[in-house]
């Protein structure tokens, strides 16, 4: 659905309450043991399908890839990722500037409304995401749960953060003038994540940067870039233009590097450590 256009009820979430944090799963009840076991016969039927880069909406198959491994179980592939080169690279960042030239100027209600469909789609698929984090990095159920719920919190705070600060604060007078200063977006914003919370961190530095009107693309640590994947499907589902968020897998020492150095990348989010 285009961007401008207002669904049902839309209005009324411009108006949230107040934030509340996403509940957690309780795993001792059976109806939630059920549900997240099926969420892992699901996951476990697609292991080892492949994960393109994301470019300006395009899913991108490089001619190199790796294989992302269960760490409790070596020899099963979670995914066979495609993993970019500088060119690739390159495109990434040219496809997010050129999509902050209209971005920049979309109305922070659209964004933060966008934004919060993106949270509903995460709910949506909460235990399926968090089976991915099962397979792929070893996390325990209630681990796995609790990284996307922090997720959707991310998700709904900052589209209420957004709101409060997009109209602008008055400074102190002065004879003779009215001031007042508004937070603007910068460009491009590389968000390069670490493994150990593969949904919650990326999601929380990629929300906060897009919902403010930034573009974004995306490195996350090759030990859990399958389950990142799923952050940029519940934003294409939500609505999100293309080339907001490209998602691109490599080596930190080179593609890692390649973005903190990158004239057109005008701000870095990262956690992590060196390779």
């Amino acid at each position: 659905m285009p961007l401008g256009r207002e669904r049902k009820g839309e209005r009324a979430m411009m108006t949230p309450s107040e934030f509340r944090n996403e509940p957690l799963s309780d795993f001792a009840a059976a109806p939630s043991r059920q549900a997240m076991e099926a969420a892992l016969r699901s996951v476990g039927a697609q292991l080892g399908r492949e994960f393109p880069l994301l470019i300006g909406g395009r899913a991108i198959r490089a001619e190199e890839t790796f294989r992302s491994l269960n760490p409790s179980q070596a020899d099963q592939v979670v995914g066979v990722v495609h993993q970019a080169g500088t060119r690739e690279m390159e495109a990434a960042v040219e496809a997010a500037l050129q999509a902050y030239e209209s971005w920049r100027w979309v109305p922070a209600e659209e964004r933060a409304a966008l934004l919060m469909r993106a949270a509903d789609n995460l709910r949506r698929r909460r235990l399926e995401a968090a089976a991915w984090m099962v397979f792929e990095v070893g996390k325990n159920w209630a681990e796995a749960d609790g990284d996307v719920a922090e997720a959707i919190d991310f998700a709904e705070y900052y589209a209420r953060e957004i709101l409060r600060y997009a109209p602008g604060r008055p400074l102190p007078p002065a004879p003779g003038e009215m001031s007042e200063y508004q937070h603007i977006p910068l460009g491009v914003v590389a968000v390069i994540s670490p493994w150990n919370f593969p949904v919650a961190i990326p999601a929380g530095m990629a929300f906060g940067a897009i919902v403010s009107g930034n573009t974004v693309v995306m490195k996350p640590a090759s030990d859990s870039a399958a389950t990142t994947y799923l952050i940029a499907e519940a934003l294409a589902d939500a609505g999100l233009p293309p080339g907001v968020l490209n998602l691109i897998a490599g080596p930190g020492g080179t593609i890692g590097e390649g973005l903190v150095t990158h004239p057109k990348v005008r701000m870095i989010a990262f956690t992590g450590s060196r390779e």
